[in-house]
C-alpha cells in the first residue's frame, strides 16, 4: 500500500479533502493532509518537503490548485515519491510561474473579485467564494469552506519554477470541467504537456474533490497502484 500525501491550495485548507480521506483510508492506504502556512511558495514547499522526508515510500503526492505548484518543487529529486496527481491544478515547467502559464488562456471572471488585505494576502468575499470557488457545492457546506479560507500571498502568482517533479514521476491529473478559478483549457493543456494520465469531470467547480470526491479518490488510487 502507498502513502497519500495531500497538498491543498490558496484560500483553503487540509479540511478540503476531507471528503476525499475516508475513501483512500478504506482501500488501505496511509493518509497525511498537509496544513501549509500560505505566507509564500517557499514557505509551502518546505513545509511539505519537510513531511515527504518523514514518510516511507511509495508516496503519491496529490496537488490541488496552488498545491500543483508546491508539489512540483517540493516532490523534485524525492526518491520516495512513486507518483504525482494534479487536481485542477496549476503546473509549471522550470522557468514558469502561475501567472505566465495562465495567461495565453485570459483571466477568469472570478480574478477581479479578489480582495487584498494590508499584509499582502488574498482571499475572496465569502459571498462570492461559493459561486466561484465551488458552484456546485451543498450551499451550506460552501459557506464554511468561505469562512475557514486560508489567506495567502500575492507573490504567489509570480513565484518562478525550479526543475519540475513531474519530468520525473507518472503523473495522473483531474481537470474541472466547470472550473471558475483556473481556467479548464490550462489545466487540459498542461495534463496533455505532462503526458498525464486525465480524468475530466466536465460538471465539477474548482473545488472538485469536495463535489466529486468519488471521482478524485479513484485517481489517486490509480496513481497507488
Amino acid at each position: 500500500m502507498s502513502t497519500i500525501l495531500l497538498v491543498h491550495g490558496a484560500i483553503a485548507d487540509g479540511s478540503s479533502w476531507s471528503e476525499v480521506v475516508p475513501l483512500l483510508q478504506a482501500a488501505g492506504h496511509d493518509v497525511v493532509a498537509v496544513q501549509q502556512p500560505l505566507s509564500s511558495i517557499p514557505d509551502d514547499v518546505a513545509k511539505v518537503r519537510s513531511v515527504l522526508d518523514e514518510l516511507e515510500g511509495p508516496v503519491v503526492v496529490v496537488g490541488h490548485s496552488f498545491g500543483g505548484v508546491v508539489i512540483t518543487q517540493a516532490a523534485h529529486d524525492a526518491p520516495n515519491v512513486s507518483a504525482l496527481v494534479y487536481v485542477a491544478a496549476f503546473a509549471p515547467d522550470e522557468g514558469e510561474s502561475a501567472q505566465s502559464l495562465g495567461e495565453p488562456f485570459g483571466q477568469l471572471e472570478s480574478a477581479s473579485h479578489f480582495v487584498v488585505d494590508k499584509q499582502g494576502r488574498f482571499t475572496l468575499p465569502q459571498d462570492l467564494f461559493p459561486g466561484y470557488f465551488c458552484p456546485d457545492v451543498d450551499p451550506a457546506r460552501a459557506r464554511v469552506l468561505a469562512a475557514v479560507q486560508g489567506a495567502s500571498d500575492v507573490a504567489r502568482f509570480g513565484f518562478v519554477s525550479g526543475p519540475p517533479a513531474w519530468r520525473e514521476h507518472p503523473t495522473h491529473f483531474v481537470v474541472a470541467g466547470n472550473d471558475r478559478i483556473i481556467p479548464p483549457a490550462l489545466e487540459r493543456f498542461v495534463a496533455e504537456r505532462m503526458n498525464a494520465r486525465t480524468t475530466v469531470a466536465e460538471s465539477a467547480g474548482h473545488l472538485v474533490m469536495v463535489s466529486q470526491p468519488q471521482v478524485v479518490a479513484q485517481a489517486v488510487l490509480e496513481a497507488a497502484r
